[in-house]
């Protein structure tokens, strides 16, 4: 348990606001698993992703309803399928929705041709990532060293704070993400359970109603 060694990429943001997450992006993100992540990666691996736009890169995006008339038209063509050139967007959208094919991503694709398998959070849970926790903790480290506030210390102070990280610190983040599971499965039973009780009581009520009149 632990970071993958030899896996770290450090790159300099020349973001121009205070949100480095603007250098964040699909070619930055994709060098990682090309040229630190796979080459040091034990075989038959599962990586956890969540959502991020970069993370889900869209082999064969299917238009949408914002798309062009001729996108749409085009799509169509390209895939073999009918549809008549008075139709508007509305009804060559839906002809997409029924024909478009489950999402393809290009880092799925990508980690899955070097037997690797991927697996995706669910949106809006960055809690259920136990390397958002352990983020935090390295750019505590990092910060709590950088007393100067030197820029040319950053990425030695960076790469001795991933250093820092313990199996203990992994093993107290992972238990951390599961206690946060255990509690969203009970609530969601709990929410069952109420839901369940309120259609009994409204369909109760109705049934009282019916048999007034």
């Amino acid at each position: 348990m632990g970071f993958i060694p030899n896996a770290l990429l450090i790159f300099k943001s020349h973001s121009k606001t205070s949100d480095y997450h603007d250098d964040m992006n699909k070619t930055n993100f994709m060098k990682w698993p090309q040229e630190k992540l796979i080459p040091n990666l034990p075989p038959y691996s599962l990586i956890v992703m969540n959502v991020a736009p970069y993370h889900t890169v869209k082999l064969n995006k299917a238009p949408t309803l914002s798309s062009t008339k001729a996108d749409m038209q085009n799509w169509l063509t390209n895939k073999g399928l009918s549809y008549l050139p008075t139709m508007v967007k509305v009804q060559l959208y839906e002809i997409i929705k029924e024909h478009k094919e489950t999402p393809k991503y290009e880092a799925d694709q990508l980690l899955e041709a070097h037997s690797h398998k991927v697996a995706i959070l669910p949106p809006y849970h960055c809690e259920l990532n136990a390397i958002e926790f352990m983020w935090s903790l390295v750019k505590r480290r990092a910060a709590g060293k950088n007393i100067r506030q030197e820029a040319n210390n950053v990425v030695k102070l960076t790469e001795e704070a991933f250093q820092s990280i313990t199996i203990e610190d992994w093993q107290k983040q992972c238990e951390h993400v599961r206690h946060i599971e255990d509690k969203l499965s009970e609530r969601d039973g709990w929410m069952d359970a109420e839901m369940d009780r309120f259609i009994i009581e409204v369909n109760d009520e109705s049934d009282t109603e019916s048999d007034s009149y």
